[in-house]
Formats: C-alpha cells, structure tokens, sequence
C-alpha cells in the first residue's frame, strides 16, 4: 500500500490531485490543511498547522512515501501577513523537520513558485532555475526563498530521499480563482502606461498533471513548469477581448487599492509581475523531468477566457 500525504488539501490544486490520486489502486490518501476543502474528495482530512506538534506526530505515525508540500500558496490577502508568513516558512520548516525523522518516505514533492525569482527592470529576459533572485521587499519571496533552503538542507543530509522543487509560472483558468485569474478577467483591466510585459502562463489541468506525472516519476531536482510560448500582457487582454486601461503610475496604484477593496486584492509579487514580466526556462521540464503541458500559453489563455474547450489539443 502507497501512502501519500499531501499539505494543502484546501487549495484548488491540492483537492483535485487528491481526487486523482485516490483513485489509484493500493493507494492511500492523507489530506492535511488548516483551512477547510473546497473541493470533495474521499480520502481522510486532518485539520492541522504544520507548524503544531499534532502534525509532526501525524506525519509519523501514519508514516507516508511521498509527501506532495502544496501549502505554498500566498494566503496573505486570508489569513494576513504575519500567518501566511509563519505558515510558508515555520511550518515548511517543522513539515521537512518531521520528514527527516520519518523513516518511510522516500519522495518529497515542494510547489514553489515562479515569484521566487523577483520581477524586475534588471532581471534577466530568461531566469533559469540556478538565476540568483532579484532583490525584493516582498515577503512572499523572502519566503520562497527560506523554504528551498529548507529543502536543499534535507536533501544534503539524507540522501535516500528524492526532492523535487516545482517553480510554476502563474496557473491562469476559469476556476482557480486566484488573484492574476480574476485581475485578468475583469472587463477593463488597468495597465501600468507604457510596460506591456511578457508573461508565461500555466493552465489549471496542467498544473495538476505535473504534480501526478512527479509523484508517479519520481526526479530529484528542481524545474521551472510553464507552458510552450509566451505572450505579452496586451496580447492576453486582446485574447480574452478585455479592454485596458492605460494609467500612469500612481492612477494605476489607486486603481489597484481600488480592486482590493472591492476583493480582488493583487499580492506585491503579482504587482511586479504585472509591471516588468517573467519568462522561465522550462527546458529541463521536458528533457530531465520528462513532462510536457498539453496546452501553450496562448491555448491557456483562450480556455481561461472560455473561448475555447478545455480540451483543445488533448
């Protein structure tokens, strides 16, 4: 019997890979969040914080294989800035501690995320996964940042388990329900006058599937997952037939304060995004990792805006 614990359990993501996952055979499923499940699944859910004593004596005495870590995501806007922090990095930090005195599990899987990287007017035109951060205030990269390190020191101190860090570009759809996917959505989006960024893109399927293809396969290492192309901000408003709005900088910033208010709030890291862009090189994905997307930026974009079904070219 495999036994997979997956951290997250209430994101988007991490219900649905849960859903796939239990339908495997001689597979068990542990779903651990400290938020509630927004999708349905079967397989048991604790409610637990990583970073409590309840969780390390969970993690142990069920005693996992593979352990997916998917309660990366930025929960800022949720729970607020200093327990989204303690989540990312104190709770990455007893999640790896409890691993390494586990004795089962043999494969850990982290989601990371391309914001590691920063967004900036002296960023490379192309990060690779070994391109050294751009400097940034925001804490969600800082946090980013702890956790790899976190992961990097496990992986040096015990070297029968695999590790596999996933950096994803921004997962853009019609039911993630991120802040990107509903910035990118409204009827008129505002732009920042004068920056028209480029951006990669990652559909909702296929950022499940990369979590499935790893957990079946497993490759020690770390990747940058995106998918084929890239497309510039102007061209994914004209895609989804949304209308900019061309503002200078500090009409911009209000409109953003604006949006949070009305409950579309954008983290700093998607803010930067938006104003100076980000392509990865996703060329170990495909060559090390062996996992290709079914869908390119542009085809994510136009089944994001309903355009087109989501499963074009499947």
């Amino acid at each position: 019997m495999r036994r997979i614990l997956v951290t997250g359990a209430a994101t988007r993501i991490g219900g649905r890979l849960i859903q796939v996952l239990e339908r495997a055979p001689e597979t068990e499923v542990l779903a651990v969040d400290d938020l509630d499940p927004v999708e349905t699944f079967s397989s048991r859910f604790e409610r637990l914080n990583l970073d409590h004593l309840s969780f390390a004596r969970f993690l142990l005495d069920k005693k996992p294989h593979t352990v997916i870590h998917l309660q990366t995501v930025d929960r800022s806007a949720l729970l607020g800035s200093t327990r989204a922090h303690e989540e990312s990095t104190v709770g990455a930090q007893a999640l790896f501690g409890a691993i390494g005195r586990c004795t089962t599990v043999r494969h850990v899987i982290v989601k990371s995320d391309g914001a590691y990287y920063g967004s900036g007017p002296r960023s490379p035109s192309v990060v690779g996964v070994d391109t050294k951060p751009v400097r940034s205030s925001g804490r969600y990269q800082r946090d980013l940042e702890q956790m790899e390190s976190f992961v990097h020191e496990m992986a040096e101190r015990h070297d029968h388990v695999d590790y596999t860090i996933l950096r994803l570009a921004p997962i853009f759809g019609p039911s993630i329900g991120n802040p990107l996917s509903a910035f990118l959505t409204l009827p008129g989006v505002p732009t920042l006058l004068g920056f028209d960024p480029r951006l990669q893109l990652i559909s909702e399927q296929d950022a499940l599937d990369v979590f499935h293809h790893v957990t079946d396969h497993p490759v020690p290492g770390t990747f940058n997952i995106a998918g084929r192309g890239q497309l510039y901000l102007s061209r994914i408003l004209r895609l989804g037939r949304r209308v900019p709005q061309p503002l200078p900088k500090r009409a911009f910033h209000a409109s953003l304060r604006g949006l949070a208010r009305s409950g579309i709030p954008l983290p700093r890291h998607t803010v930067s995004l938006l104003k100076h862009g980000r392509v990865m090189d996703t060329s170990g994905m495909e060559s090390v990792l062996g996992f290709t997307p079914a869908l390119s930026c542009r085809q994510t974009t136009m089944v994001a805006y309903g355009r087109v079904s989501p499963e074009v070219d499947r």
